[in-house]
């Protein structure tokens, strides 16, 4: 895999929320029994490195943030690192009351690993989930320049819109 293929954002946290972002993807998986925040193969530190950005949201008071394991084989979807997860899950809803964290799933066999208590109804409208051309899977914001326009303006009925790339 390339790295910008992992890439779905291009802007800060602060950036996204002043476009309108009011829900946040995070997601982790155990790499020496650390948290890290991952996208598949690609790590970008540990979830201590994010500790500003959480503490902003957490002040901001309105926002939601979707937690997800990210392990995507048998190898990596142990008992111990779904033990580690909720963990952090639990540490996550202590640490920052003033978010509301959700999902708790790992992406290996889809299981709850934390059971949140918030279950929004969400639409996931980006590349890896909406398009069946390989192109666009390679690369996101290629699918984010030619859909964004009109996945805005049709909106959704459910509680959250997930989406890459929301300055495009």
């Amino acid at each position: 895999m390339i790295a910008f293929t992992a890439r779905c954002q291009n802007l800060a946290i602060g950036a996204q929320y002043a476009h309108g972002v009011r829900c946040f993807d995070l997601r982790l998986k155990s790499i020496g029994g650390e948290p890290h925040v991952v996208h598949n193969a690609f790590d970008y530190g540990t979830l201590y490195d994010i500790q500003g950005s959480l503490q902003w949201l957490d002040y901001k008071g309105d926002t939601v943030v979707r937690v997800v394991h990210d392990v995507r084989s048998r190898k990596d979807c142990t008992a111990e690192s779904r033990k580690l997860f909720a963990q952090w899950c639990k540490a996550l809803e202590e640490s920052y009351p003033n978010i509301t964290f959700w999902f708790g799933r790992n992406l290996y066999n889809w299981e709850v690993d934390y059971d949140f208590a918030y279950k929004p109804s969400c639409e996931e409208r980006y590349a890896s989930v909406c398009s069946p051309r390989i192109l666009d899977d390679w690369c996101p914001l290629l699918y984010a320049r030619f859909n964004n326009k009109k996945i805005r303006e049709r909106g959704t009925d459910m509680d959250i819109l997930l989406m890459d790339f929301v300055e495009v």
